[in-house]
C-alpha cells in the first residue's frame, strides 16, 4: 500500500501536482492535497480502483448544486491504449508513440494499466485554460486535445488508442502502483505500473505483465522538454480545423443490447437514424455536453416523457460506464430545465451538429459537405416607390 510520502512524491514527479483535482473509484470528488489522496486510496485499497484526474482545477463554483471548475490547469495529455484480446498490440502502440516522442525530445512517461492496456502521458508545462460550457471555452479545449491526439493516432497508426477517452481534458486515470480493479469489481491481481523507456524498448509485454504482480516502487526517469499544449501543437504541425469542419471518428464500441425491442434499444436505433454523430458520442465514458443535450432534445421531440428518458439514460450509462452516472440530482435538474422549457422544441441541424462535435462525416447518410454546396443565386430586385398620386 502506498504511503503518503510515496503518493506525494509520485504526484509531484509525474505531473499530478496542481490542486484541487479530482479523485475517484470511479465516483469523483475534489481533493486539495496529497494527504487526502493517500487517505482515500488507503480506504479503497483492494476493493475499488484508485483514479486521479489528469488536470488540476481552478475557480470551483456551484452550478445547480454541483461543484464544477471554470478553469483547468492543463499539464498532462493522456493516451489510453487498449485491446480486449491482444494486449501486446496496445504495448506496441505505446512503444511506438514513446519512441516518437523521445525522438522529438518531448517529456512523457508510460504506464502498464494492470490489465490489457497501456497509458502514455505527455508532460506539459502546466497552463491555465478557461473551461466554461457557457461561452464555448470548454468545447474549444476539448477540440484542441482531440485534434492533437487524433493527429498522432493517424500519423503513427495507433490503432489501439481508445477513442472513448480522447478529447477529454478532465479525464481520470489510474494512479501508479494501485491495484487494478475493473468497474464491475473484478480484480486482476496486478497493479498499474510505470514502465521505463528502457524496459519498454527491451522487454516484452509478458515480462511487464509478470512484473506488475509485485511492482517495485520507483520514480520513472523523465527526459525531454515540457511544452505547453499550444507549443506541442506547433511542434507536431497539427493542422487544426474549425469546429464546423471537424469530423469525429467512429468509436469502435457497441451498446451490447440483447433485446432489440427494449425501450433503450429502440430509442438508440431511432436516434442513430436521426443523427449517427450524437449516438457515436454517447459511446464515450464521458459523453460531451452537446451530445447529452441533443439526445434529450431528440427524446422530447418524439414525445418521450422525461422519466422514460431518465431510465434510458441510466441503462446507457450502466452499459457504457458513464463516469458521472451517480450525479442523479444534477442530471434530473438539467433534464427538467430542458423538458419544461417551451423554447426547446426542435433537433439541431447538421451545421450545428458539426460545430458542436457531433458529426461523423460521409459515413452518415444525412451528411452534407458544406464546402461542396453551390452558392444560391441571389436575385437583386429594384422596387419602385409607390406613386402617391
Amino acid at each position: 500500500m502506498l504511503t503518503h510520502d510515496e503518493v506525494d512524491a509520485l504526484s509531484e514527479h509525474l505531473g499530478f501536482n496542481h490542486w484541487p483535482r479530482a479523485i475517484g473509484n470511479p465516483r469523483q470528488h475534489f481533493v486539495y492535497a496529497t494527504e487526502q489522496v493517500a487517505k482515500h486510496y488507503k480506504d479503497w485499497w483492494g476493493d475499488s480502483s484508485c483514479f486521479i484526474s489528469t488536470a488540476g482545477y481552478d475557480n470551483l463554483v456551484f452550478d445547480n448544486g454541483k461543484q464544477i471548475p471554470r478553469s483547468i490547469i492543463y499539464g498532462l495529455t493522456f493516451f489510453d491504449f487498449d485491446h480486449s484480446t491482444k494486449p501486446e498490440n496496445a504495448f506496441a502502440d505505446a512503444q511506438r508513440l514513446s519512441q516518437y516522442l523521445t525522438e522529438i525530445d518531448v517529456a512523457h512517461w508510460v504506464q502498464y494499466s494492470g490489465s490489457k492496456g497501456y497509458h502514455l502521458f505527455i508532460v506539459h508545462k502546466a497552463t491555465r485554460f478557461r473551461f466554461d460550457h457557457r461561452d464555448g471555452s470548454g468545447e474549444a479545449l476539448k477540440t484542441l486535445v482531440n485534434q492533437t491526439q487524433t493527429h498522432l493516432k493517424r500519423t503513427l497508426g495507433l490503432n489501439t488508442l481508445d477513442e472513448q477517452t480522447t478529447g477529454d481534458p478532465k479525464r481520470l486515470c489510474r494512479f501508479p502502483f494501485t491495484p487494478h480493479i475493473d468497474r464491475h469489481g473484478k480484480k486482476s491481481g496486478r497493479y498499474a505500473m510505470p514502465v521505463s523507456t528502457k524496459i519498454l524498448n527491451e522487454m516484452s509485454h509478458n515480462h511487464i505483465e509478470n512484473m506488475s504482480y509485485r511492482p517495485q516502487y520507483h520514480l520513472p526517469k523523465l527526459t525531454g522538454q515540457r511544452l505547453t499544449l499550444p507549443e506541442l501543437i506547433k511542434l507536431l504541425d497539427v493542422k487544426l480545423h474549425k469546429p464546423e469542419t471537424e469530423i469525429r471518428p467512429i468509436i469502435d464500441a457497441d451498446f451490447g443490447f440483447t433485446d432489440a425491442t427494449s425501450e433503450t434499444a429502440v430509442f438508440t436505433a431511432s436516434l442513430d437514424e436521426r443523427c449517427m454523430g450524437v449516438t457515436n458520442e454517447l459511446k464515450r465514458r464521458n459523453p460531451s455536453h452537446s451530445s447529452r443535450v441533443y439526445s434529450a432534445l431528440f427524446a422530447k421531440t418524439i414525445g418521450m416523457p422525461m422519466e422514460a428518458f431518465e431510465e434510458v439514460w441510466v441503462e446507457l450509462g450502466t452499459r457504457m460506464g458513464y463516469v458521472d452516472l451517480h450525479n442523479k440530482e444534477h442530471r434530473l435538474h438539467q433534464m427538467k430545465t430542458l423538458f419544461d422549457d417551451p423554447r426547446y422544441v426542435s433537433f439541431p441541424n447538421c451545421s450545428t451538429l458539426k460545430a458542436k462535435g457531433c458529426c461523423v462525416g460521409e459515413i452518415c447518410p444525412r451528411y452534407i459537405d458544406m464546402g461542396e454546396m453551390k452558392p444560391r443565386k441571389i436575385v437583386k430586385r429594384r422596387w419602385r416607390k409607390k406613386d402617391e398620386n
